[in-house]
């Protein structure tokens, strides 16, 4: 199975972890060019920095060059290695010398380097001594070297005069780190902070969202009228928007509730009349094939009548889940109710209705809804139940669940049906009786709106036990004298 990528900006994710997962990687990206930038500039502080002390020091010696007795002479100045002390472990190499390679004082191996040889043939002796640089390895070391030169007369004339200076790189190189560390240092507190910043203003901004939610979640379903949260013009926007919307719902939702009223009136008034009709042609029509075509649409007329009847009720039950707060509820009460009125029912059958309670307990729910639940339930065990047996409706507990059987002794469902049988208008091939195939779906419907499990079982011998229960969160046990 290929596996899913979810990207950071995933509409699933927290808008908070978006807005911070964008600031954070933009000032990532912000301070690694900022630390590239801090990289480079501490390289060339350093490196003026030091060259500035090379070419100093160069030039002293460069003035302490002189011709006498037809020789050179130098007079080095303490001051010129001072500048250059800076690191204990930093060594210093020089090397004095005149045109045509004329060593005067140094390291003589400077002289014999071609590096060296060709930097000093290709630097300009000018008035204003300019310094050249350039990096050498010498003694095991990588060393940076300045060259400056200046003329001094003799007897022979002009001749140019170079002094070659050269230093390790350690003072360089820490100093670099100490300006490139601090750097970081800072640029790591500044992000730091602006996170801080960006932290509160997305909370700042994300709050009147976070009020808009917890004003919404703390109403009841029933409360539709408009939310007041004050915001930004954006948050207004969406604020004015969820309040049309309600407002649109609650007229959608009146307008339901006034047309559920308005066809239970009109569907069932001129199917009455079909019945009485109906009722009062079988009792006039002498012929028998006659009669048998009305007795056809007899039936189909009641089976007109029990499919209106039940997605009226389902209607019903769907507007008041969404316009009814629960209440506390006598489920025990209930069912009994529900027996009596369907014990006449039973009776006509030649089937036994039997109740047994060891609990009593109240539930939080809509006693119109559980009532249709019920009646559903049980006329459908009534209905598939053979005559001279006996349906029984327990309640008790089982473990911390209040449950409620319901078994008959038909030919039950097969388990490759059971699937199906709380689907809408769902009818068992086996099934003897006639029937809407709603019954079951408004059962689970109801089960499920009121925080119970109802599932299917066999009973033994034959038969289908119905199975409802609650668990301990949503029923409260009650003695049998409240």
């Amino acid at each position: 199975m290929p596996k899913l990528k979810v990207s950071m900006f995933s509409p699933t994710r927290s808008l908070r972890f978006q807005l911070l997962f964008a600031a954070t990687i933009s000032l990532c990206v912000v301070a690694l060019l900022a630390l590239m930038a801090v990289k480079r500039y501490a390289y060339d502080t350093a490196k003026m920095t030091f060259d500035e002390r090379l070419s100093s020091a160069a030039l002293q010696i460069i003035d302490h060059v002189h011709f006498n007795n037809l020789s050179f002479s130098v007079d080095i100045p303490f001051s010129a290695f001072k500048s250059l002390a800076s690191s204990a472990n930093d060594r210093v190499f020089y090397l004095v010398t005149s045109t045509n390679n004329e060593f005067i004082t140094g390291y003589e191996e400077l002289l014999n380097n071609p590096i060296v040889q060709t930097q000093i043939n290709q630097h300009n002796t000018v008035l204003e001594p300019k310094p050249d640089y350039f990096y050498l390895d010498f003694k095991g070391e990588s060393v940076r070297f300045s060259v400056v030169s200046r003329a001094i007369n003799t007897m022979q004339g002009k001749i140019n005069v170079y002094a070659v200076l050269g230093q390790t790189l350690q003072s360089r190189i820490a100093w670099e780190s100490e300006i490139y560390n601090q750097a970081i240092k800072m640029l790591v507190g500044v992000i730091l902070c602006s996170l801080l910043v960006i932290t509160a203003l997305i909370w700042r901004v994300l709050r009147p969202i976070n009020e808009i939610n917890r004003k919404i979640a703390k109403r009841s379903n029933l409360d539709l009228t408009p939310i007041s949260v004050e915001g930004p013009r954006e948050i207004n926007h969406l604020i004015e928007t969820i309040n049309v919307f309600m407002s649109q719902l609650d007229g959608t939702l009146n307008n339901l509730k006034s047309f559920t009223g308005e066809a239970a009136h009109q569907l069932k008034t001129p199917i009455a009349g079909i019945k009485a009709q109906l009722s009062v042609a079988q009792s006039k029509v002498q012929d028998p094939e006659a009669l048998s075509y009305i007795n056809r649409i007899s039936s189909s007329n009641d089976h007109l009548e029990r499919t209106v009847v039940q997605l009226l009720n389902h209607a019903t039950i769907k507007h008041r889940f969404r316009r009814v707060e629960p209440q506390s509820v006598h489920f025990n009460q209930l069912v009994k109710n529900c027996c009596r009125e369907l014990a006449m029912n039973a009776l006509q059958k030649g089937v036994e209705l039997d109740f047994q309670e060891s609990v009593q307990f109240t539930i939080q729910g809509d006693d119109f809804a559980l009532a249709q639940m019920l009646n559903n339930l049980v006329e459908n065990a009534i209905k598939y139940s053979p005559k001279d047996s006996k349906v029984e409706v327990e309640i008790t507990k089982i473990g911390s669940k209040a449950t409620l059987y319901i078994r008959d002794h038909g030919i039950g469902i097969d388990d490759k049906d059971k699937p199906h049988v709380f689907e809408r208008f769902y009818r068992s091939p086996n099934a003897r009786e006639n029937g809407t195939g709603l019954g079951m779906s408004i059962a689970l419907d109801v089960a499920e709106k009121s925080h119970g499990q109802l599932m299917l079982e066999d009973t033994m011998p034959t038969g289908l036990t119905i199975k409802l229960q609650f668990p301990h969160s949503v029923w409260k046990e009650v003695s049998s004298d409240e």
